[in-house]
């Protein structure tokens, strides 16, 4: 059970992802600029889309779907994350908010909620959790649908090469040692070999330079699958309305829930 609910917890994640400047190849960012490093084409995108509310899709292979939007400016973050178990077949759900430091979740854990007191009688609720009782460095730390478990910046930190195919797109590989999806623990990334950690990804960018699109592929790693992670943007700098559930909506999330969030 205990294992179960870990891997539910991190493939709940906001799930990150990977990419940002190192060694590169001459490139240009628009019909209009001049050529320049793919990896300040990657440094001039992301400044483009920093501290701009957004949308966001996310898929990670045939498992994991989700959605979601930041209001970056207020640090206010929502998120609705689907998992599908391919051994048991089993469907998890959650629905995630965090308001002006306060997190709630509504999660639907189907059967697996019966062994959790206090989560059977819940389902059409949000739990309140404290966020200082989620351990930042492990599974959990994904959950949290914070900016830095999302925005482009905090996915393109670990570039080792990167080429600009196109006005909109730049390829390459990247350290996962150096930036990794949250999901993933930190000593789940080093028992991969050298090879393994070093990874292949594409941006996509948007007629104004603003990436619209990161796909990191990623190996196996433990439990999870050798598969491609993919997060799509958009909305840059729409307003993005996220407010907390009715006082009535929620209720005190059991202690024993903590202890799933390792």
């Amino acid at each position: 059970m205990r294992r179960r609910v870990a891997v539910t917890v991190a493939v709940l994640a906001g799930i990150t992802l990977v990419a940002s400047g190192c060694t590169t190849t001459p490139g240009s960012a628009g019909p209009s600029a001049s050529a320049r490093p793919a990896t300040q084409v990657l440094t001039d995108a992301i400044a483009k889309t920093r501290g701009q509310s957004f949308t966001y899709t996310l898929t990670y292979g045939t498992q994991v779907t989700a959605d979601g939007a930041q209001d970056v400016a207020a640090g206010n973050g929502s998120r609705n994350v689907t998992f599908t178990d391919p051994a048991s077949g089993l469907v998890l759900k959650a629905n995630l908010v965090m308001v002006s430091g306060g997190l709630y979740a509504k999660v639907d854990l189907g059967a697996a909620a019966l062994l959790v007191p206090g989560l059977a009688g819940a389902t059409n609720k949000f739990l309140t959790l404290d966020p200082k009782k989620v351990n930042p460095n492990g599974l959990a730390a994904g959950l949290l649908p914070t900016a830095d478990t999302v925005t482009p910046d905090s996915y393109l930190g670990g570039v080792v090469t990167a080429n600009s195919v196109s006005a909109t797109q730049v390829t390459g590989t990247t350290d996962l040692s150096k930036s990794a999806p949250k999901l993933i623990p930190a000593t789940s990334i080093a028992k991969l070999d050298a090879t393994s950690k070093v990874v292949p990804f594409t941006a996509t960018l948007d007629d104004q330079g603003r990436i619209t699109k990161v796909v990191l592929s990623l190996p196996k790693i433990e439990a999870l699958p050798a598969a491609d992670l993919t997060v799509n943007y958009a909305g840059y700098g729409s307003t993005v309305q996220i407010t907390a559930p009715a006082a009535a909506d929620t209720v005190p999330a059991p202690d024993l829930v903590y202890s799933f969030l390792p």
